[in-house]
């Protein structure tokens, strides 16, 4: 389906889109190896192990996108940032374009490209193996192809929009958010006619053949992901603050407010860009309905390139004789934006060793640590891994099919599944998230590798594991300070108890059962 041959001629604006285009893709690629993988990227990774249709938390597209990965480049660190990187390089080129079909040319594509190179949150994001990368280009994606239909008429751009939604829901449901702002504002817009092109109907037919296998699968597995939806606002989303949450919105991208912000006043109040103003309503009502939800402040990201886009076009459109001054401030404010931010919680453009600094970050727990709670995300996990890994090892061919494994976590589980793959080390027993689908049913083993951490557990392995196994040794215990879970502890157990048998046939039974079966 051939939209126009403008926005793809090579032209002046192209080498410049494409410069910063590979100017991320270069920084990513430089700076991969910083940090290790985030404690989620291993949930995900081990869903690329188990390819479905639907998984506890999440649709299945972030798994797939693992899986070939992991084909290409194997179980390395640079594999499973290489698709996030590429996301990112494939937004700024969106963010380019979206100026384009607008009219600016490269002062503004400039402005906007920098606005998202230099910010913080989309370095941050687009460095970790998480569905937040990918969403954030189809909202992105979306704001496109919506401005092309505007402004060229072009229905035709339906079809394009349902298939975009459909992939966008495969990776996060999320994308409702944006697709229902998108609606709403639609209807107060000049553009409204849209709505009665038959185009509009195979849209909504094409949407819903794509997200229709996840939709099954959720309603044959009794909708696990409205239970993870439960225990998310019983265990985090309880907690966000509106304050929090608008505060976060001028900080999140602080380097690019000039912009984004203008975009936002420029298109409520200016009579001019009233085809346009929709940007503005889908805008606000992701933040009014993320702040009824009380969604996490960053769940609002996907919004802001299109703005940072609109915000750069209205300087070149409006403020014309002040071009070359207001550029050349923001730049430089982009810049030192940029740098003091770098202060603060740290992204992973740092390496590790820069951006530890003697109690300067404050943990969920209250106390004061030398890394930021995120960053000591991105480490300790290797250690774990091939800790597990020499423990089984160790156990000699004649015993390692008769071992399983135990972990607390999907980070533990994930992590051990990442660095155990080329020695066969097998699949960890979990009770957390999409773990429980793949747990066994029963424990017919005489081993089990058990991995213990304090994190919120409260139980005391020294006294419980003896009650469970007839012989327990601790084989080893992580210690590194800058790893959220330091001091776990890995424990070697032999021959089950017939009483924890039964115990775990009869909580895996229940635990299936509630949450998986109809």
């Amino acid at each position: 389906m051939k939209l126009s041959k403008q926005p793809f001629t090579v032209d002046g604006e192209w080498p410049l889109i494409l410069f910063f285009g590979a100017i991320t893709l270069f920084i990513h690629f430089l700076t991969f190896s910083n940090f290790e993988l985030h404690r989620d990227a291993y949930l995900y990774y081990a869903q690329s192990e188990h390819l479905s249709w639907g998984y506890w938390s999440v649709p299945p597209l972030t798994a797939l996108v693992g899986k070939i990965a992991t084909l290409i480049f194997g179980n390395t660190v640079f594999g499973m940032r290489f698709f996030p990187s590429l996301i990112g390089a494939a937004n700024i080129i969106l963010i380019g374009l979206v100026v384009k079909e607008l009219g600016g040319r490269k002062v503004p594509i400039t402005l906007a490209c920098l606005a998202y190179l230099l910010s913080p949150a989309y370095m941050h994001t687009d460095f970790l193996f998480q569905p937040i990368c990918f969403e954030h280009f189809f909202w992105l994606l979306s704001g496109y192809l919506i401005l092309v239909m505007i402004k060229r008429n072009k229905p035709v751009i339906w079809i394009w929009l349902g298939i975009v939604f459909g992939l966008g829901f495969l990776n996060k449901y999320s994308i409702v958010f944006f697709y229902t702002a998108f609606g709403i504002s639609l209807l107060f817009s000049p553009s409204r006619i849209l709505y009665k092109s038959k185009y509009f109907l195979l849209a909504l037919a094409t949407g819903l053949v794509i997200i229709l296998p996840n939709l099954l699968w959720q309603y044959m597995n009794n909708w696990p992901v409205i239970h993870h939806m439960a225990e998310l606002r019983e265990t985090q989303l309880v907690h966000v603050k509106v304050s929090d949450f608008i505060k976060d919105q001028f900080l999140m991208n602080a380097q690019a407010l000039f912009l984004w912000l203008g975009a936002l006043l420029v298109l409520l109040f200016k009579k001019e860009e009233k085809q346009y103003r929709l940007f503005a309503f889908i805008y606000l009502i992701v933040i009014g309905m993320l702040i009824v939800g009380k969604g996490k402040s960053y769940y609002t990201l996907g919004a802001y390139p299109v703005l940072f886009a609109f915000g750069a076009f209205f300087i070149e459109k409006y403020l014309k004789r002040y071009l070359m001054y207001l550029f050349g401030f923001l730049v430089i404010s982009m810049f030192v934006a940029f740098y003091i931010s770098l202060s603060f919680d740290g992204i992973p453009l740092i390496s590790y060793e820069k951006a530890l600094k003697k109690d300067a970050y404050r943990w969920e727990d209250g106390k004061y640590h030398d890394l930021s709670q995120d960053m000591a995300d991105m480490t300790g996990w290797k250690e774990l891994g091939e800790s597990v890994r020499k423990v089984y090892l160790e156990l000699g061919y004649e015993n390692r099919d008769n071992c399983d494994i135990f972990c607390y976590h999907y980070g533990q589980a994930g992590a051990v599944m990442f660095y155990g793959k080329k020695d066969h080390v097998p699949q960890p027993i979990s009770f957390n998230g999409s773990f429980v689908f793949w747990a066994p049913d029963s424990l017919t083993k005489d081993f089990m590798i058990w991995v213990h951490s304090d994190n919120g557990n409260n139980i005391n392995p020294d006294s419980l594991l003896p009650r469970r196994f007839e012989k327990v040794t601790l084989k080893t215990t992580i210690d590194n300070n800058n790893f959220r879970e330091n001091g776990t502890r890995i424990y070697l157990c032999e021959n089950p108890t017939s009483e924890y048998r039964n115990y775990y046939k009869n909580l895996i039974f229940d635990l299936k059962n509630r949450y998986y079966r109809k």
